[in-house]
């Protein structure tokens, strides 16, 4: 299963996003990480560190406008951790083959459904 994840993690993660833990990818350019929840302010700091963690707690301002369960990564692959799936890009339709795989297994702990 490793050697899966490392072949083709090449093409899903860049040099920035990494896995440092079981359902969470971090994303040093973003400067953010995620779990199967959203954007998380405990792993940005665990992970990435009080700076990153700070400076995104800034950007958030107060929250009240912003979706932390849709995003972004800087490799233009977006996620929605309510349908649990990464797309290769934020755009609609999201059809099938705009499913991105290894991030939706590494960020979700699934394979994702041929559909």
């Amino acid at each position: 299963m490793i050697d899966l994840l490392i072949g083709m993690s090449a093409s899903a993660l860049a040099a920035d996003i990494y896995s440092p833990a079981s359902g969470v990818v971090c994303d040093k350019k973003a400067g953010y990480c995620v779990d199967d929840e959203g954007i998380s302010m405990g792993g940005t700091s665990k992970y990435l560190g009080e700076q990153a963690y700070n400076k995104l707690d800034k950007t958030l301002g107060n929250g009240t406008d912003i979706n932390l369960g849709e995003y972004t990564l800087s490799n233009g692959v977006h996620c929605d951790s309510e349908a649990k799936q990464c797309y290769k890009d934020r755009f609609y339709p999201r059809t099938p083959d705009k499913k991105e795989k290894t991030l939706t297994q590494q960020i979700f702990g699934k394979a994702p459904k041929g559909k």
